[in-house]
């Protein structure tokens, strides 16, 4: 962060602070059965972590079943949560600045703070404390703004801005604990690590059709997805392919080759480094991608969003995984397989640690099936 950025984030943080209590109530204080408007803000991360906050926002919906619901996210996640069950209303937030203009803000503005805004905001901070996130919430109303005690947005100013302040464990647990953590805090128990992924029938029936256009025949289906921005999340190419061309080997496996948009150019060098010929999936909508990876008996990965997203659609998986702890971002289901390197560098797993971990994914489906 420059000095500028440092600057208006601290005179912001001074003007919020100018208008807001420096008392704090504990979580067991909050007054839960008052609170008939709640706002989850969860707007600041990628698609992986919105899904693994599904599992809390299920459990608030349990604890208050006759409370109305709204959850902030971000334009590009927010196919994710459409059709939630949990979810009165989503809230859009847009990255791109481009896309705010008089409607756009008028409607964020009015969702913020219709009938009289919200009772509490819940923000889901639990890596990193997002600025916007925080002034979501108190663009809300809400009276009371829960949040982690483990974050600050600046270690010189004192915390103005959440009055509810929830502990952090100390333990290594998975990220959803962490989330569900929060609102624990407040008498709101577990319901399941499972994600919530709603797919409609208009995307199954996409699906479908990009399914039977492929012609893939009955063998095992792999779903593989090679793609990340960050290259220290990447299995590299050229061991990707060795492992791709040892499952055409087999005779019993079909390999389909799933990308985004950001991914067609990377997918045309990938091609050319294999031996074998694979099928390529064309290019879909997110949710129609989900609806797709749910047709596969396997998918392969990255530690990446789509890793959460075929955890959703109930596909096992086998995902490479680097400085992120898999026993902190992996799906914690049987179903799932990390594969990690013992330096914690993605180059250094092995094409043999990656076909080791699919003939034990492959040896489990054969068995489920015959």
């Amino acid at each position: 962060m420059n000095n500028i950025e440092r600057f208006l984030k601290r005179m912001l943080l001074h003007i919020i602070g100018l208008f807001r209590s420096d008392r704090k109530i504990s979580p067991r204080e909050l007054p839960v059965n008052h609170l008939k408007r709640i706002l989850i803000v969860r707007q600041h991360d990628q698609l992986g972590d919105l899904l693994i906050s599904t599992p809390t926002i299920r459990a608030v919906r349990k604890r208050f079943p006759n409370a109305y619901l709204a959850v902030v996210v971000r334009e590009y996640t927010a196919p994710l949560i459409w059709d939630n069950p949990n979810v009165d209303e989503i809230i859009v937030f847009y990255e791109k600045f481009k896309k705010w203009n008089f409607q756009t803000v008028k409607l964020f503005f009015d969702q913020l703070r219709r009938d009289g805004g919200y009772d509490c905001a819940i923000v889901l901070n639990t890596v990193s404390r997002s600025l916007s996130s925080d002034i979501i919430a108190v663009l809300s109303k809400a009276k009371y703004i829960i949040g982690p005690n483990h974050l600050k947005l600046d270690p010189e100013f004192p915390e103005k801005i959440y009055n509810v302040l929830t502990p952090r464990s100390q333990k290594i647990q998975l990220e959803i604990e962490h989330n569900l953590d929060i609102v624990k805090a407040f008498g709101v128990p577990p319901d399941g690590f499972e994600y919530d992924l709603a797919i409609d029938d208009d995307d199954r029936i996409e699906a479908e059709k990009a399914h039977y256009g492929l012609r893939i025949g009955a063998a095992i289906a792999v779903g593989v997805h090679f793609g990340t921005l960050d290259e220290t999340r990447r299995f590299p190419l050229a061991k990707l392919a060795k492992v791709v061309d040892w499952m055409k080997s087999t005779n019993e496996i079909e390999v389909i080759l799933i990308v985004g948009p950001n991914e067609v150019k990377m997918r045309e060098d990938f091609l050319r480094m294999l031996k074998s010929k694979v099928i390529t999936a064309p290019l879909m909508p997110l949710r129609v991608t989900a609806a797709f990876i749910k047709k596969m008996n396997l998918f392969l990965c990255n530690d990446t969003g789509t890793l959460h997203i075929a955890s959703a659609m109930h596909v096992p998986t086998v995902s490479f995984h680097s400085l992120n702890d898999p026993a902190v971002w992996k799906p914690p289901h049987d179903r799932h397989i990390a594969v990690r390197a013992e330096d914690k560098k993605i180059t250094s797993i092995t094409v043999e640690q990656a076909i080791e971990a699919i003939k034990g994914q492959v040896d489990r489906i054969k068995s489920a099936y015959y």
